[in-house]
């Protein structure tokens, strides 16, 4: 399981010391199977000269993807340097260093300078902001068009997974852990800011749906 977390230090020092595997990983497997769901449910939408806004953006496999299909120009902002340092890698290995830019922070707190975007994009990252509300409704004011996320599905086996590694980090008092959230109550307000659902498919952990206004 992966997350980007609300916790800058200790996410951006956890996931910078991640970075060279993922890159390592996506070199080998390609997306993951929840970013290919991602990934098909946006290209059915039609990504020609869209513009991307990848919020949690890792490595940046996901919408340099996109980039190769056809979108025009992304933007990733992640927490952890080191992974705004391996997209950045990645991008000019893809040639796409032109079309790609990134910035290191925490998109809650600074959506303001973000700019807006056709597709907007969250991988697994809503379970790991505390104030998941505050995410959703700040990303989906960027939003032109395509919204996609995903996010741990709500079957007993994987919320007592979550709900574990909660209890866990609360213990030992990581600098950063995941969260559960009504995620029933996250797709209703998605659907209350006007967006329909066009795409979902599940792999055993993950949800993963593609939104358009």
């Amino acid at each position: 399981m992966s997350c980007r977390c609300t916790s800058t230090e200790g996410a951006n020092t956890f996931f910078s010391e991640e970075a060279s595997q993922y890159l390592k990983k996506f070199r080998k497997k390609g997306l993951a199977k929840e970013q290919r769901y991602l990934a098909e449910g946006i290209l059915s939408t039609n990504v020609t000269g869209k513009s991307i806004l990848e919020i949690g953006s890792g490595v940046g496999g996901l919408h340099l993807t996109l980039l190769k299909d056809g979108a025009r120009a992304a933007f990733g902002i992640d927490l952890a340097e080191g992974m705004v340092d391996g997209a950045k890698q990645l991008s000019h290995e893809m040639g796409f260093s032109d079309r790609a830019s990134y910035r290191a922070g925490d998109f809650a707190h600074i959506a303001d300078e973000i700019a807006e975007a056709d597709i907007v994009i969250l991988d697994k990252v809503v379970c790991c902001y505390e104030d998941v509300d505050d995410l959703v409704a700040k990303s989906l004011s960027k939003t032109r068009g395509v919204y996609a996320l995903s996010f741990p599905r709500p079957i007993f086996p994987v919320k007592l997974s979550f709900q574990t590694m909660i209890a866990i980090g609360k213990l030992f008092k990581w600098p950063f852990r995941p969260y559960w959230h009504d995620w029933d109550a996250m797709l209703k307000k998605i659907r209350a800011d006007g967006f329909q659902e066009v795409a979902h498919r599940d792999t055993f952990v993950w949800a993963a749906y593609v939104f358009r206004r």
